[in-house]
């Protein structure tokens, strides 16, 4: 964790703005074509969900102003460490909130979500008692049964949360069999713009092409 001094920050006048909103969150929605996440997903049996998690979480960690969290007064960028997922087991309507480690091997952090999601049996479970809620690196949610074009999340004015909300949608398949999903993010405008995001799709789509 490293503090921000506001003072020399390049970002201090959008900061100074945007933080004084009571709800500074900006959201958005975009296509992403996903084929060989897919496609790596189900040759390595691993959930196509906990795959675009990671990469997205991978992404994240590349840019310190996603990481940006309000602490006590202090405006830090926070060690990624945990990811926050909404996940339902097999057979069950009822969503879990599965809060896992982040690890950079792709395969072990869907293992883990995975063998987490199966054990967990209350709503959700809290962090390890040495960890902050700030280490949070996204929250993660997804409707596969249906598309979206946009979506909010639920936000606590009283607390000004910088931690981002990704969601995806059901995958669709275009004629050349190509399969996409619609994006949703909602970050915080005091840290995070339209450049950034473009600069973590960008990331993202790097990300993809290596698997």
């Amino acid at each position: 964790m490293r503090e921000i001094d506001l003072e020399t920050w390049k970002r201090k006048d959008i900061f100074n703005l945007y933080y004084q909103f009571d709800i500074p969150q900006i959201s958005l929605c975009t296509p992403l074509e996903v084929t060989k996440v897919y496609e790596f997903a189900k040759s390595k049996g691993l959930s196509f969900y906990y795959c675009l998690c990671h990469i997205f979480c991978s992404a994240l960690l590349k840019f310190e102003e996603f990481m940006i969290r309000s602490i006590k007064g202090k405006i830090v960028v926070e060690d990624g460490e945990f990811v926050n997922i909404c996940a339902n087991k097999q057979g069950e309507e009822i969503f879990k909130i599965i809060t896992g480690r982040y690890y950079p091997s792709i395969e072990k952090f869907c293992e883990e979500t995975k063998a987490k999601l199966q054990a967990q049996t209350t709503f959700t479970e809290p962090l390890p008692a040495d960890a902050r809620r700030s280490q949070v690196i996204a929250y993660f949610s997804c409707t596969p049964w249906f598309e979206f074009t946009h979506i909010t999340h639920p936000q606590d004015v009283q607390r000004n949360s910088f931690v981002p909300h990704i969601s995806f949608d059901k995958i669709k398949v275009n004629e050349k069999g190509e399969r996409f999903v619609n994006v949703s993010l909602q970050v915080n405008h005091a840290a995070v713009d339209g450049f950034l995001i473009a600069k973590l799709l960008d990331e993202v789509k790097l990300i993809i092409n290596q698997l």
